[in-house]
């Protein structure tokens, strides 16, 4: 394990757990004019917290600036489900150094980013494994990288250097062209069912690496050509913060993380990656996980995991998630059609309307306290907080709710 930089914690499988929701419900309060009614909250036990949105923080995002960029390109990757169905169990981190790189790539290779100007990348893998990390010559599975460098020349540069140091790890190791794509290299062992593949897309490093059940070379080929074709064009629709506009980012553009209940009252949940490797391998294994971000659509469909729900937005505290939605309807839904899938023993919050909560089958399955979570929506938002037993999830769920009607 590691830390790079003050954004970077160790950490034992660091996680955000699962949620809970409240739906507006709106009356006509003045003669004529049709207004929702304020819900009643001078009941509810929060908990010690004030049941306001947090301050944003008065701090620039300098310090924080490559994970907050590596965050927005959760946008400039596409989702491994999109290139093929089966790849439903999904890995996803931001990369916001060389250093956060080694582990997803060779060691060596984070030198080669230093040196070509790293500002942020994100990555993403899928397999059609029921659980990480795909097992080679069982498993189909695709690792996508995506690493902004400083310049279109340093990307072509870098691209040619990455796939150059993994093919010098093991002489067995054979070329692979794919000459429709510009400056890409790839390189494979026939007797081996994974292949390799980098190019280079403005300024930016495209690499993948997958596996499949076979050493089927034109299968494992068409899988890295699905990948390309699927991820260039999401990645020219991406818009990158301009180089020098990067140490500006604020912390919260969009008000979206104050509404996110932070693990104590007041305190601000500052950008952090949290990094266990052990037994990491071509970015599978280990645990990651980042907080204190906002993602886009992309990874917010990724933590949500129902095919049929679209968030546009998911911000990720230090204890909770929240996620938006285009409108109240959509958020109900998505309730909904979660707590249809997660039912168990926990009951919902009282007070809190359209809210639900389950025991967190991930905390007790990993040997730990049973964790209790809770779902709880208002209008378009829909948040997940957690408590060691129920009756602190209720509070915080309380917490929560007071929070978003507060907010608007």
């Amino acid at each position: 394990m590691r830390r790079s930089d003050p954004t970077v914690r160790r950490a034992h499988a660091a996680r955000v757990p699962v949620f809970s929701i409240a739906l507006l419900v709106s009356a006509c309060t003045i003669a004529g004019v049709p207004r929702p009614a304020p819900p009643q909250l001078g009941g509810l036990d929060l908990g010690g917290y004030s049941g306001r949105p947090l301050a944003a923080a008065s701090d620039t995002g300098e310090t924080y600036s490559a994970l907050l960029e590596s965050a927005r390109m959760s946008d400039a990757v596409v989702s491994p489900r999109a290139i093929d169905p089966a790849l439903r169990t999904i890995s996803a981190v931001p990369v916001p150094t060389p250093a956060a790189a080694v582990g997803i790539l060779a060691d060596v290779n984070a030198d080669t980013l230093a040196r070509y100007g790293m500002l942020a990348g994100f990555s993403i893998g899928g397999t059609d494994a029921e659980s990480e990390p795909p097992v080679i010559g069982a498993s189909r599975s695709v690792r996508l990288t995506v690493l902004r460098v400083r310049d279109n020349t340093a990307a072509i540069d870098a691209a040619r250097q990455i796939d150059a140091a993994d093919f010098a790890v093991n002489r067995d190791n054979v070329e692979v062209p794919f000459p429709e794509y510009f400056a890409t290299y790839g390189h494979w062992r026939p007797y081996v069912p994974t292949m390799a593949a980098t190019l280079a897309h403005g300024p930016f490093v495209v690499t993948l690496f997958v596996t499949a059940a076979t050493t089927d070379h034109d299968a494992l080929r068409s899988l890295v050509t699905a990948a390309f074709d699927a991820e260039l064009p999401r990645l020219d629709a991406f818009t990158p913060t301009p180089a020098d506009q990067v140490p500006a980012l604020p912390l919260d553009p969009t008000g979206l993380l104050s509404r996110v209940l932070p693990s104590d009252p007041g305190k601000w949940p500052y950008p952090e990656l949290f990094v266990n490797d052990g037994g990491r391998i071509a970015g599978w294994g280990g645990k990651r996980s980042a907080t204190g971000v906002v993602y886009g659509p992309v990874e917010a469909a990724v933590a949500l995991d129902l095919a049929e729900s679209t968030p546009e937005a998911m911000a990720v505290g230090d204890s909770g998630r929240l996620l938006r939605f285009s409108d109240a309807v959509a958020a109900h839904r998505a309730l909904s059609r979660f707590t249809a899938v997660n039912r168990s023993e926990a009951s919902p919050p009282s007070g809190v309307p359209d809210a639900d909560c389950q025991q967190d089958r991930v905390e007790e399955s990993q040997g730990g306290q049973r964790a209790v979570v809770c779902e709880v929506q208002y209008g378009r938002y829909l948040a997940f907080v957690y408590g060691p037993d129920q009756s602190a999830a209720h509070r915080r769920a309380a917490a929560q709710y007071a929070v978003l009607v507060d907010a608007g």
